[in-house]
This record gives structure tokens, sequence and C-alpha cells, in this order.
């Protein structure tokens, strides 16, 4: 499974960007509704960062190799190793802060304006939820 293709089945995928949301939003009675099931799955929004890091930083198979290609893609790696160690290690504290390092790369890297950051978000999230529910969907036709 690519980097690109959500592991995470629809409803958790859902959860995640719900929350990311919430915490961009200053939700703080929707974040914390939703924070124990994010916390319990120090995975999670890790999970939903590659999603959304993977496709900026990686190295791309439609253009040439250059030094920035293999610093970025480097990068990007670096910032989702650190963003699983801080889960992993102190996931209830660390959940609203990831939550609102996502949102700040949605801002920098894919939103047209800062003010466009939760748009952003919620285009990302339509867009992840309707790909994992497509894995699910072809998984059970596998089983059929």
């Amino acid at each position: 499974m690519s980097p690109n293709t959500p592991s995470l089945p629809p409803h958790l995928v859902q959860l995640s960007f719900d929350y990311i949301l919430a915490v961009e939003r200053g939700d703080d009675i929707q974040a914390a509704r939703l924070a124990p099931e994010v916390e319990q799955l120090p995975g999670l929004l890790p999970g939903i960062a590659e999603l959304i890091v993977f496709p900026v930083t990686a190295l791309s198979d439609d253009t040439d190799p250059s030094a920035d290609s293999f610093v970025l893609d480097e990068v990007g790696v670096i910032y989702l190793m650190a963003i699983r160690a801080w889960a992993t290690h102190a996931p209830a504290a660390a959940a609203p802060e990831i939550a609102r390092t996502i949102a700040h790369f949605v801002g920098q890297a894919l939103a047209d304006a800062p003010k466009d950051v939760l748009r952003a978000l919620q285009a990302l999230r339509d867009e992840q939820v309707e790909r994992a529910l497509a894995v699910v969907e072809t998984v059970v036709a596998l089983h059929r």
C-alpha cells in the first residue's frame, strides 16, 4: 500500500480530521469530546500526517531528482518521524499539538491563503475519507 493510500478505516480518517479541525477552529468542546478516542490510538494522527505530508515532500517519479528534491524528501521523513515519536511517548499531551502541527503544515504547503486552512483541511478530509471508503469497497469486492 502506498503512503498516498489510506490504510485507516474511513471512520478513523473522519475522526482524525474532525479532531484536527476542532483544534484548529479552537472548538475546545468538540476537541475534548473527540480527544479520548484520538488519544487511545497514538498512531492515528501520525497516520493522517503521512497522508498529507508524503504527497508534498516525497520524491516524485514524474520529475528528475535534484538535490532540492532529496532534501525535501528527507525533511518530510524527519518531520513524520518526529510526529510519530511525539505521539508514541506522550499520546495525550501530544495530540492537540500534533493536530496544530498538521494544520500548520497544511496552511504553509497546501492552503491558498492562511485563512483557507480550514477549507483545505475539510477538502483533505473529504478526499481521504473517500479514498478510505474506496479501499474498503475494493477489499470487500475481493472477498466476494
